[in-house]
């Protein structure tokens, strides 16, 4: 059995499209993996441990991973890996997940935008700067292949500005820093949040362009969208039903469902479309295979 730190995974170095691949990869075996919605249980509205399991029997993997939140501990949020041989039910190893956390949360976003995103797109917004939208950025970034695009930060701590700094010599970017949540979204192609908390939706549903696509890393700002896009894409339907308005969704499809040709993605440049990837343990687990391969 071995035991992996975070520093241990950071040092192999994986691509950023190696990354988004893994995201694709696991998608294909969803329907055939075991896959209940995580468990959350939340003991006085800061602190919470979630519980994450998954089987995958095509990959001989199972495992569970553990979330924790604790606001007196340093760093607050943590997370654990436990990956099992499925055939024996042996431990095959115990991972610091973070580095996972961090990087698949990332490459699901960027996949959900390669999967959805109008063909002919040119503008992209990254609300929400932090270690998970810095990370989406940094992959989205590394995977551009040469498309040329403007991409609009909000101002916030002079992280806009660093970013802007440190991407500076990819000449296929134009930054462009904004004051105020409308003024991203206003004739924006595809809108990414990574924002941890919002009180009220980011602007009024209708300021969103036609033909839009947002990806929510974390669900806030976007309620009302919900009532009236075009069409919702998930990550699990256990994890979306119970979403407020998910009865009255107008259309509502797993991103799997794209991958497996069970239905079709964008099918006109005029849909406005929400891809919400609340986060589940298969890719996890696919990552951790993966990386457990290299180490």
């Amino acid at each position: 059995m071995k035991y992996v730190t975070n520093k241990m995974l950071e040092d192999l170095r994986i691509d950023s499209a190696q990354y988004v691949e893994w995201v694709e990869n696991a998608l294909s075996v969803k329907q055939k993996s075991l896959l209940p919605p995580k468990i959350s249980i939340k003991q006085d509205g800061h602190r919470f441990f979630n519980v994450m399991p998954c089987i995958v029997p095509q990959l001989n993997i199972a495992g569970v991973k553990v979330v924790t939140r604790y606001p007196g501990r340093e760093p607050s949020l943590k997370s654990e890996l436990m990956l099992y041989s499925n055939d024996t039910g042996e431990l095959s190893a115990i991972l610091e997940a973070d580095y996972i956390t961090t990087w698949r949360t990332a490459a699901v976003a960027v996949h959900s935008i390669k999967l959805l995103a109008r063909q002919d797109y040119t503008s992209i917004a990254f609300i929400g700067l932090g270690v998970i939208g810095q990370a989406a950025l940094k992959v989205y970034i590394d995977t551009l292949n040469g498309r040329c695009v403007n991409i609009r930060l909000f101002n916030y701590k002079n992280r806009a500005r660093d970013i802007t700094a440190k991407y500076d010599c990819v000449k296929n970017v134009r930054f462009t820093i904004h004051d105020s949540y409308e003024e991203m979204i206003i004739g924006c192609d595809v809108i990414v949040s990574a924002v941890t908390y919002a009180e009220t939706d980011f602007c009024d549903e209708s300021l969103y362009k036609k033909g839009c696509l947002i990806v929510p890393i974390h669900t806030l700002g976007f309620q009302s969208c919900d009532l009236t896009f075009d069409r919702i894409f998930g990550d699990d339907e256990g994890h979306i039903k119970g979403f407020r308005y998910f009865d009255r969704f107008r259309s509502f499809n797993e991103t799997a469902d794209i991958i497996l040709g069970k239905c079709q993605g964008r099918e006109s440049g005029d849909e406005r479309i929400i891809a919400y990837n609340i986060g589940i343990a298969l890719h996890d687990m696919i990552f951790a295979n993966e990386l457990l391969k290299r180490l």
